[in-house]
């Protein structure tokens, strides 16, 4: 009697192709598992509330793997995104946010770099790529929060590199690569806000 070979089922095969899809990307990811030097982080916020409105100044240190120079300089602009959040520490409820746009570019027919800001016109342009980053360490927001009580709140801070702004084909390669994981995690800044005179 001939032996018949069992073909597998549409679902085991599909579960196997899962299986082996998600032990590739676990094997990626734990390839570089060791701290990467290429990181953001938000290192200080200062800030300051009048009439329904938040100045904030902050300090960032902004640090580019190898793999985000090398698209940068092949054309790929990188975009960076600040986001602020205010929330009152009693009731945990969110009074505000923000977030601002960064964009940089490479010119290679001049060999100089871009920085567009959303919201502000035009665009400066530096010799080099640290003097960019040297002028993104620092930046100032403005945080439209209305009519707020007096009490204690924080303000949350992060920057992170906006990976949905990449060219379709370099997305999925971006999410999986540890080389491309540059954001920061959210910090907090306590903050009193006094009665207004």
């Amino acid at each position: 009697m001939p032996a018949y070979a069992r073909k597998p089922e549409p679902m085991a095969l599909f579960r196997a192709v899962l299986l082996a899809l998600m032990a590739t990307a676990l094997l990626l990811t734990g390839c570089s598992s060791k701290r990467q030097d290429s990181h953001f982080e938000v290192k200080g916020v200062e800030a300051k509330w009048s009439n329904g409105r938040m100045d904030v100044s902050s300090r960032q240190k902004l640090t580019l793997s190898n793999e985000a120079r090398d698209a940068l300089i092949h054309g790929v602009p990188l975009s960076l995104e600040l986001e602020f959040l205010l929330r009152n520490t009693s009731s945990q409820t969110r009074v505000g946010n923000t977030t601002s746009h960064y964009e940089i570019r490479y010119l290679p027919l001049s060999t100089h770099y871009q920085l567009s800001i959303s919201g502000k016109p035009g665009v400066k342009t530096y010799p080099r790529l640290r003097h960019v980053l040297a002028d993104l360490s620092r930046t100032e927001v403005s945080l439209e929060t209305g009519v707020l009580p007096a009490g204690d709140y924080e303000l949350m801070a992060r920057i992170r590199l906006d990976q949905r702004s990449m060219p379709p084909p370099m997305r999925l390669p971006v999410l999986l690569s540890s080389s491309w994981r540059h954001d920061s995690s959210w910090s907090s800044w306590p903050l009193q806000i006094q009665p207004e005179a």
